[in-house]
């Protein structure tokens, strides 16, 4: 999650799925994604993240908390760590607070790569997933009790393409993400699971970086 500063984030399902010809559930899948664009106000929702490095096979899982909110600036985002690692993003800049050691890590991010990760099974349509990513249908899985659409996007992007090899999207049948991966280039990926996920409006004071006197920021 720190190291790309990307983004994020998903939901679950239930029950199995007779088999269908690829293209049909996948117009399916992209109806669903269609109709939860056209209400998403926000969320907030309990996390796992699941970083791995592929050099040591290594893998480090975080949990936590995390609010989303579609904004006229860009999306804010605020995730919390139980480990007290806070990472925020607002206005198109990323911020990773460490509240032990009193330091904030900021760094610019481009519009378009911001949205278009923060995005992903959250709030955009059909639409804009195909005009920036290849997008293919992988069929029905289970994620915990419930069913989930799994869907691949490649980005057509090769600005994106040098921080991201592939997306894959597990799509609830409220047309929002239960969980994300996204796979590097050289092997890494993150994997992100939601859960005690709450739709919603919420304040922009809730997403609000709140850093202890006297901390110190460090800009990339």
């Amino acid at each position: 999650m720190v190291r790309g500063l990307s983004g994020f984030f998903i939901f679950c399902l239930c029950v199995a799925m007779p088999p269908a010809h690829a293209a049909d559930s996948l117009d399916a899948v992209c109806a669903r994604i269609d109709q939860a664009a056209k209400t998403f106000k926000g969320l907030s929702a309990d996390i796992t993240n699941t970083a791995y490095t592929a050099l040591v096979d290594d893998k480090n899982v975080q949990t936590g908390t995390i609010k989303l909110l579609p904004a006229k600036d860009g999306t804010r985002v605020l995730l919390s760590f139980k480990g007290g690692q806070i990472v925020s993003f607002a206005a198109h800049r990323g911020r990773v607070y460490n509240p032990t050691t009193n330091v904030v890590d900021e760094k610019d991010i481009a519009p378009n790569v911001v949205d278009q990760y923060l995005q992903l099974g959250f709030g955009a349509t059909s639409a804009q997933l195909r005009a920036n990513y290849d997008v293919t249908y992988e069929g029905t899985e289970q994620i915990g009790s419930q069913r989930t659409s799994h869907i691949t996007l490649v980005p057509k992007s090769p600005e994106t393409r040098r921080d991201m090899k592939q997306a894959d999207l597990w799509i609830g049948e409220n047309g929002l993400a239960v969980q994300q991966k996204i796979v590097r280039p050289d092997g890494d990926y993150e994997l992100m699971t939601y859960s005690h996920t709450a739709l919603g409006a919420i304040p922009e004071k809730d997403l609000e970086l709140k850093l202890r006197p006297n901390a110190k920021i460090q800009k990339h």
